[in-house]
């Protein structure tokens, strides 16, 4: 199937959080995974669609996108960590950049 990108939207920098699971949860060592995602991404479906191209080249699928928005909103709203500065400089340069953060590890879904 292809999948064709409007251009007409410009591509800008966007963050979220994104929850993650593994393909294989005995071999990952728990049940899932949140981490910050920053990618050019021009709308909320075109953020998740480059999280998914990340989760899957790390054996994982995305279960859930939050707080997905443009970078500079946020940066209105929020200062930014270092970890997510550091993110952002690495994206900068990069249009086809999909750069996630430290993955904060849950050991169990809940009941």
């Amino acid at each position: 199937m292809l999948h064709f990108i409007d251009r007409t939207t410009p591509m800008e920098l966007w963050i979220g959080l994104v929850e993650l699971k593994p393909l294989d949860r005995e071999r990952y060592g728990a049940a899932g995974a949140f981490t910050n995602i920053v990618t050019w991404a021009s709308d909320h479906e075109d953020f998740r669609r480059k999280a998914e191209i990340i989760a899957a080249t790390l054996d994982m699928f995305v279960i859930d996108v939050a707080g997905a928005e443009p970078v500079a909103q946020r940066a209105e709203k929020w200062s930014m960590t270092e970890e997510i500065d550091d993110m952002l400089s690495r994206a900068q340069c990069n249009p086809d950049a999909i750069v996630y953060g430290t993955f904060h590890r849950y050991p169990f879904d809940e009941a």
